[in-house]
């Protein structure tokens, strides 16, 4: 007795997907080794496109790509953990037609992505690992906290050499300035 198959198999066969990546949406395009399935805009959700991609190319090898920018690297993350194997590249680097140029738009930009790494002509740039990225994160906004902080005692030197009050001769040494004790004699002697 023979049985029909109803269930759609990809196993072995290559999906490209090009990821134009905004805020609240994401541009789609999917290829095959040699058609274009479809262009569509998603919410920019990695599980959305994830669940597409199981629903409609079952066990295939899944390839994505976006353009560095704004958004960082969760969605690269998110992807890879959910077995897509995604590359991020620098937008100078794909290549990119006049007609191209001139016609610029979400739809064609993500067509372009999906067929270059179709091709092959993308290079995909460093990712860090989360950890590492995580890490520089905290240096980075440690650093602009840091700034912002001599800022905010500049405005307050500022604003008590405005108005002509003196520091007390015990903070007039440079290392005494925003101890605990200024910080009583300010809020307690100043007021305006």
């Amino acid at each position: 007795m023979l049985t029909q198959k109803t269930g759609l198999d990809f196993k072995g066969q290559n999906i490209f997907v090009g990821i134009d990546v905004h805020l609240k949406s994401w541009t789609v395009t999917i290829l095959t080794d040699s058609l274009m399935h479809k262009t569509f805009t998603q919410p920019a959700c990695a599980e959305t496109l994830c669940n597409y991609l199981h629903r409609n190319f079952p066990q295939a090898d899944y390839h994505s790509v976006y353009e560095a920018g704004y958004s960082g690297f969760w969605t690269h993350y998110q992807l890879k953990s959910m077995g897509i194997n995604n590359m991020v590249t620098n937008p100078a680097d794909v290549p990119t037609s006049q007609k191209e140029q001139l016609q610029k738009d979400d739809p064609t930009d993500s067509r372009k992505l999906a067929r270059s790494l179709r091709a092959g002509e993308l290079t995909a740039i460093y990712v860090p690992a989360q950890s590492t990225l995580e890490d520089r994160s905290l240096v980075r906004i440690r650093a602009t906290m840091v700034k912002d902080m001599v800022r905010f005692k500049q405005r307050i030197k500022s604003f008590l050499y405005f108005y002509g009050i003196p520091f007390p001769p015990q903070f007039e040494k440079s290392g005494s300035h925003w101890s605990k004790r200024f910080m009583k004699w300010l809020g307690e002697e100043v007021s305006l």
